[in-house]
């Protein structure tokens, strides 16, 4: 029976959640979509964990969506739904939370937004990443979805129609909203979290809770949620990095790893934009010498970052009417990848973004992956059935990890 429903905004971040409780061997499912089937919820699964895909979509049809992922959950006797935020605070976070209060006629949720072991935690209701004000980070810069503002109610009522009360550290729980309200933590240390959820437990408000991966992480024990051996990685011939974050940390990753023995592949305007391109003549031979030059130097980067001397983007999009360039790069990427693993489980494939893997999920037409392994902080290993085979995939958020994290992991996956 399903304990727990985590609903995520995009794949990195429903497996960096959900990878918290697999990890401990509770059987955890991942869904990609907007509708719970109880008929493919495994009868010995406790947590369930579903990406609606909404960060990219309108406050109003992210919270649309959310509400009736939880108007589902409720129908399935789900005690314990979670709503995963991401740990800068992208996306549609307000509306989102609100439309949990909203599906389950509840008046409050609780978010604690910290993930002290990367660096983000909250002080006096700000929102800090690696010492920085989240509006001078690196994710003041995102391409997609610049942060502006480092409050973090001022970032939630953005979006957000409903009460959202910030309380520090030594405050106390307030008594029952009498209006639906987002109630805010700060946290400094995974003890901080950890006071503030034990005290969730003495007051019995375990479930309607908000955060990312951090506040999860502490959820097995809260729940007693208790698991089984798990799963272990298995070497490969070669390991390949689709790279479709723009975020500045992941570009320092891949400068990183291309100075430490990774054949970097940078793509043109049109291979990154028009996944049409790999039907022609010229795209096949694209094809067929990546896939030669993945078995020849075992270690590969394919990325899409905009580098000098080449033909920006966006100007590139603008020529061809090309609407949504994120869309695009997570298509481009996911139609390669596919023709890698089409006939070969020899490569071991990471994605960085929750877009590049979604866009290979929907290549391939799978909606379900298990996660296995946290090979390091954001970054999971994971298994899919396609063809009969167990294929490994790794995904990691665009905006975590120390910048060895593409030669660290393939160390762990190489023969």
């Amino acid at each position: 029976m399903v304990k727990l429903l985590i609903i995520a905004d995009d794949f990195t971040g429903a497996l960096d959640t959900g990878i918290q409780f697999a990890k401990k061997g509770i059987e955890t499912q991942v869904f990609t979509g907007e509708v719970l089937q109880a008929e493919s919820i495994s009868e010995t699964a406790r947590v369930l964990v579903v990406d609606s895909e909404t960060r990219p979509m309108t406050k109003e049809a992210a919270h649309g969506v959310v509400a009736g992922i939880v108007g589902q959950a409720a129908a399935l006797k789900i005690p314990v739904i979670y709503k995963k935020t991401d740990s800068a605070l992208r996306g549609n976070v307000g509306s989102e939370l609100e439309a949990v209060l909203d599906g389950t006629g509840e008046h409050e949720i609780f978010f604690i937004p910290a993930f002290p072991d990367v660096g983000r935690v909250t002080r006096n209701g700000i929102h800090y990443i690696d010492g920085e004000p989240l509006e001078k980070s690196s994710f003041g810069q995102d391409p997609f979805d610049p942060m502006r503002s480092s409050e973090v109610v001022e970032i939630l009522k953005e979006k957000a129609s409903c009460s959202v009360v910030s309380i520090d550290v030594e405050q106390k729980i307030p008594e029952l909203c009498a209006e639906k309200t987002i109630l805010v933590f700060d946290a400094s240390t995974n003890n901080d979290i950890l006071a503030r959820a034990g005290e969730l437990k003495e007051k019995n408000k375990l479930h309607l809770l908000a955060g990312c991966a951090g506040f999860a992480s502490f959820l097995p024990k809260l729940l007693h949620l208790e698991g089984t051996e798990t799963e272990k990685p298995r070497r490969t011939e070669c390991f390949y990095v689709a790279c479709g974050s723009l975020n500045a940390i992941t570009q320092a990753q891949v400068e990183y790893a291309y100075a430490h023995g990774f054949h970097r592949i940078n793509l043109w305007p049109e291979q990154k934009l028009c996944p049409e391109y790999y039907e022609t003549e010229d795209g096949k031979q694209f094809l067929a010498e990546l896939k030669r030059i993945c078995l020849q130097e075992k270690k590969v980067i394919v990325d899409t970052f905009d580098l000098p001397g080449r033909e920006n983007t966006a100007q590139y999009a603008g020529k061809h009417q090309i609407q949504d360039i994120r869309f695009s790069i997570s298509a481009c990427h996911g139609r390669i990848v596919r023709d890698l693993l089409e006939d070969s489980s020899e490569f071991t494939v990471l994605m960085t973004g929750g877009d590049t893997l979604m866009g290979f999920m929907k290549q391939i037409g799978v909606n379900q992956i298990y996660p296995v392994e946290e090979l390091a902080q954001g970054t999971v290993l994971s298994l899919l059935k396609w063809k009969g085979r167990t294929l490994q995939v790794i995904s990691k958020s665009g905006g975590f990890g120390k910048r060895e994290v593409f030669t660290d992991i393939a160390d762990m996956m190489l023969y």
